[in-house]
């Protein structure tokens, strides 16, 4: 019995450990899946999406669809994160869920000053989707 419930630890910790973040794979834009180190005149934003329990149906399969500065340049599902080297100046950031029928939209604007951005985006308890700094307790 103590082998058993010691095996089925070990496949639950397995499993967990088996997802880590992984970049996104559906871009739209030359300035998603850049490199780490962004040319001379750009800045490096990462944006992460927060892996999350979900009891909407269409939520794990419907993408969060990525935007700047109104253009559509990337898809995120649960866990993934794009990297983007823009043009260094104010720039504003929205996600949005592709298949809802209400505005579920979140935005943030940054300065692109040529030193990395890292963010994360996530779900709230209301619906709505929340950007912010990784790291940061600004939810």
């Amino acid at each position: 019995m103590k082998k058993t419930l010691v095996a089925l630890a070990a496949l639950f910790l397995a499993g967990c450990a088996s997802n880590p973040y992984e970049p996104t794979l559906q871009v739209k834009s030359t300035y998603a899946n850049a490199s780490a180190v962004a040319p001379e005149g750009q800045t490096h934003i990462r944006l992460h999406r927060l892996e999350q329990s979900s009891i909407i149906p269409f939520e794990k399969t419907c993408p969060l669809l990525v935007i700047l500065d109104g253009k559509t340049i990337a898809t995120l599902h649960f866990n993934q994160y794009v990297d983007l080297n823009v043009p260094n100046g104010m720039r504003k950031i929205e996600v949005r869920i592709a298949c809802a029928l209400t505005k579920t939209t979140g935005s943030i604007t940054v300065d692109a000053n040529g030193k990395n951005i890292s963010l994360e985006t996530d779900r709230s308890f209301f619906g709505t989707y929340n950007i912010w700094p990784e790291g940061s307790t600004n939810k």
